[in-house]
């Protein structure tokens, strides 16, 4: 690597004026070439021209640091021969760490005139082959700063909590060249940091915003402009993957740089594309089927019908389209001998009938119309309070509850929440709990997952039927909202069964907290229509992550967890334990 006149190549990177000065003359007069750098991005400018036998370079530097910068060169295959010094201030402080650089030499910072002393030790070890050496040298005289071991950790924090961020986040010099990118910023440009740094960010951008980008880059420079953010309807394209893209100004003294946020949206995209393609499908089939379907807003607003719903009533689009109300409908056809009601019992029929849509689902009831029709009808309730109605022309075929049946839940399989309650469902609970898991992550908490199972639910069922054990379902569901916070996750996972995931634990004791308070409320009797209702709960806890990675698992637990409750004598909670999954199995 030397030149033809057996001189040696060094790089001294280094942004204090009067060090970089006497680096220079100490090399020199040695009789080597040299080439300075203030920052590492402009070394890494020089690499791409420039091989040094020997790399002296500080650590903090503005652009990119040093220790940014020994790791480029120690994994760029045509630099493996380049003698690396660490030559910093904050080595002796940082020796616990330092060393993963994997530099040849280090040498702490101190008095200029031992200067002279470290050039010469630089030159012989690098012409001794000695490679690697895990000793801070020049530490003589010097103590370790509280304040500097205080700034590193914080770094080196900082550091940490960006190569963890979900979204990919990266810094531009004010020319638009990347200085620095965290992990994520790896994953979506599917480069490794070697290839990102001096790049332009331009360069792995696309979509129909690229040329706002490139001006807004320009412009930069000369104007203090608003933060850029794409759209989440337009978003930028890097390779295959569809990103959110944030660009924000930084001011820096006299200088700036520019902070990019790229927030990868493609799985939303997909399940967007896909949930698009699902109505579209939905649609098709609604107008193809032989029932009627009407969805109706929280106000009893018509929102959709299919034409076998118009047909059935013979309302018309004209009419339809004035977004008619529940009562409305029914009018329609109030004179037109459809409904075999007395005109003056008509109005308290029309009461009845909106007063059963409010009061959410209902179990099918038959419609018979005054020349002879029947329609089975069904109201479900939708997520955000809407309503959707079904009307099945049941005259001709009584055999088609099973299609009634797979259609309903093709509806539902749209929505993210259990129809009857309005809570969570179980696709919802797993987005819920990745949520969780990577908070609990970041923030070193625990959580709980909690199966809860209805005491004496059955006994409800069998006694005042199926409607008044839906009406206490929702009950119960309301209940656990108010015990809970907002940031936790209530859901229904069928029948009796409802699951809670409990974020910020930080002990049993938490869990056990909430526990015995849903027992104590879910065991309030239940008031409705006359009735006094009297159940209660049985509670299994499983704990992430000490019982548990991963939700099927938790899950799994806890419901173990609840059996073994239930053992005990019901309306109890216990957690999980090991020998548990032995007994039951």
């Amino acid at each position: 690597m030397q030149n033809g006149n057996g001189m040696c190549k060094v790089l001294i990177v280094e942004n204090n004026p009067s060090i970089i000065k006497l680096l220079a003359h100490f090399f020199q007069a040695e009789g080597c070439d040299i080439r300075l750098a203030e920052n590492g991005l402009l070394a890494l400018t020089m690499l791409e021209s420039f091989i040094p036998d020997i790399l002296v370079t500080d650590i903090i530097m503005p652009k990119i640091s040093g220790d940014v910068l020994c790791r480029v060169v120690r994994n760029t295959p045509k630099f493996k021969d380049v003698f690396v010094v660490i030559y910093s201030a904050i080595v002796y402080e940082d020796e616990n760490h330092i060393f993963d650089l994997e530099a040849d030499l280090y040498i702490a910072k101190g008095p200029k005139d031992t200067l002279k002393n470290h050039i010469c030790r630089i030159l012989e070890q690098f012409r001794s082959g000695k490679r690697r050496e895990h000793v801070v040298h020049g530490t003589e005289g010097l103590h370790p700063r509280n304040v500097t071991i205080e700034l590193l950790r914080s770094r080196r924090h900082y550091h940490a909590m960006m190569d963890n961020l979900a979204d990919a986040v990266i810094e531009m010099n004010s020319a638009g060249q990347i200085i620095q990118a965290n992990r994520a910023a790896q994953e979506i440009l599917a480069l490794d940091l070697t290839a990102i740094l001096s790049s332009q960010l331009t360069e792995y951008l696309a979509g129909q915003d690229f040329n706002l980008v490139e001006q807004w880059i320009a412009q930069i420079p000369y104007e203090a402009l608003p933060p850029f953010c794409s759209s989440y309807d337009k978003p930028m394209l890097v390779g295959k993957r569809q990103v959110i893209l944030k660009l924000m100004r930084i001011a820096d003294n006299e200088e700036f740089f520019i902070i990019a946020i790229l927030q990868d949206i493609t799985p939303h995209k997909v399940i967007e594309e896909k949930l698009i393609e699902k109505v579209q499908e939905f649609n098709a089939v609604m107008e193809s089927i032989g029932y009627g379907v009407l969805f109706m807003g929280p106000d009893l607003r018509a929102r959709l019908a299919n034409r076998a719903f118009r047909d059935m009533w013979g309302i018309t689009d004209d009419f339809f389209a004035g977004q008619p109300t529940f009562r409305d409908l029914i009018n329609f056809n109030r004179y037109n001998g459809v409904y075999d009601i007395l005109e003056e019992d008509f109005d308290k029929y029309i009461d009845e009938r909106e007063a059963a849509v409010r009061s959410g689902g209902s179990v099918s009831e038959e419609i018979n119309r005054k020349e002879g029709l029947v329609f089975q009808y069904q109201c479900v309730a939708l997520p955000d309070g809407g309503r959707m109605l079904t009307y099945f022309d049941i005259t001709k075929h009584k055999n088609t509850q099973t299609q009634l049946a797979k259609s309903l839940e093709e509806v539902k399989a749209l929505a993210n929440s259990d129809p009857l309650t309005g809570l969570y469902n179980l696709r919802m609970l797993q987005e819920r709990f990745i949520s969780t898991l990577a908070i609990s992550k970041r923030k070193d908490w625990k959580a709980a997952i909690m199966f809860i199972d209805l005491d004496g639910f059955k006994e409800v069922n069998d006694i005042h039927g199926h409607l008044i054990g839906d009406m206490v379902l929702k009950m119960v569901a309301q209940r656990l909202l108010n015990i809970v916070r907002t940031a936790d996750t209530v859901c229904r996972i069928g029948g009796d069964e409802f699951l809670v995931i409990q974020t910020e634990v930080y002990n049993d004791a938490d869990a056990a907290h909430v526990a015995n308070k849903i027992i104590q409320q879910l065991n309030d009797p239940f008031v409705l229509d006359g009735a006094t209702i009297t159940i209660g709960a049985s509670i299994g806890i499983s704990m992430y992550p000490a019982h548990g990675s991963n939700l099927q698992v938790l899950i799994k637990n806890a419901d173990d967890a609840m059996y073994a409750a239930k053992a005990m004598g019901k309306q109890n909670y216990t957690f999980f334990r090991s020998e548990l999954s032995e007994d039951l199995s």
